[in-house]
């Protein structure tokens, strides 16, 4: 029998899904994550303190045990209905007109339902594939091709790739930084760090910085508007000085610019402008729009982006990045 390796040597469990099922997964994922992130900020303002997402229960163990019961009881019954119907529960309520203890039934279904559903590990392979297949392959093949354009030598250049799914990808072999700094918020490889860019350590000095920041495909993943804005703003605080130029390569799924009641070039241009962000690359495929930024610093100022409906239609998406 093979003993299971432990540290950088051990193996994760591989999840393969037929395409129609990953699709269906990062639909029905997307669906709880925004609906556990409006709940979670319920109670945070409630509470007056910071709900842990990754362990809701020891949150409301933490404030009022009572609570926990209304929690496991539907985290349970939630499990056992998906057991029989094994179809999407109903779509799960916002905070609005609940009760706290309602809020906290409402996280136990979302909680339970992720669970039966394979957890985040399987969100993550499924993400993996649906990615995959949206790309055609490795999206930072797009932007070494356009580096190489610009004619990009930097001495000792250091990248960081938020959302990294593969270690060996175009932008880690390319040979253009002397090092690629990986991140992903479930790490499939001993090479990507795990670790969530919303609560990376902010720099101390120059040196912590970089010069390239790629963030393909993860801000569409972000169930919040406002933390969609907010990321923004901090991919600004990790690169290095606009005096040296610094770029942000970035990616969206072409429907969060083409079919958004909220979100379009216009508005991607005035938000990233207001960000000192000069764009020189842009090239939409059938299914992706990608972005090469150099950040100039020029005309950075501090701008308010609210929700607004900028395009009418009933099959429009509702994506969109707030700034406040």
């Amino acid at each position: 029998m093979l003993k299971k390796r432990k540290g950088l040597l051990a193996t994760k469990r591989q999840i393969t899904l037929k395409p129609l099922r990953a699709r269906q997964l990062i639909r029905r994922f997307h669906v709880l994550l925004k609906n556990k992130t409006q709940l979670a900020k319920f109670l945070e303002h409630h509470w007056k303190c910071t709900v842990d997402q990754r362990d809701v229960a020891k949150s409301i163990r933490s404030h009022d045990p009572k609570l926990l019961a209304a929690y496991e009881e539907n985290k349970i019954h939630i499990q056992k209905v998906l057991v029989v119907n094994k179809t999407p529960s109903s779509e799960i309520l916002t905070a609005k007109g609940l009760s706290v203890e309602q809020v906290c039934s409402e996280l136990g279904k979302i909680d339970g339902e992720i669970e039966k559903r394979g957890g985040l590990e399987t969100y993550q392979a499924a993400s993996t594939q649906g990615q995959s297949l949206q790309r055609g392959g490795d999206s930072s093949k797009k932007l070494v091709q356009w580096l190489k354009e610009l004619g990009y030598s930097k001495e000792n250049a250091v990248a960081l790739e938020i959302g990294c799914l593969h270690s060996r990808n175009a932008i880690s072999t390319c040979g253009l930084f002397k090092e690629v700094v990986k991140i992903d918020l479930h790490s499939q490889e001993p090479e990507i760090i795990e670790q969530d860019f919303m609560q990376r350590p902010l720099p101390k000095s120059s040196s912590d910085k970089f010069d390239l920041i790629s963030c393909s495909l993860v801000v569409n993943f972000v169930p919040d508007a406002d933390v969609r804005g907010e990321m923004m703003v901090r991919i600004t605080q990790f690169l290095k000085d606009p005096a040296t130029k610094p770029y942000l390569f970035f990616v969206l799924p072409l429907p969060c610019i083409t079919n958004s009641r909220y979100f379009d070039n216009a508005r991607l241009s005035e938000l990233t402008e207001s960000l000192g962000f000069e764009c020189v690359k842009h090239h939409e495929s059938h299914k992706l729009a990608y972005y090469l930024y150099k950040r100039t610093g020029v005309g950075q100022k501090k701008i308010k982006l609210p929700k607004k409906e900028l395009h009418k239609g009933a099959n429009r998406n509702n994506f969109c990045i707030v700034m406040r």
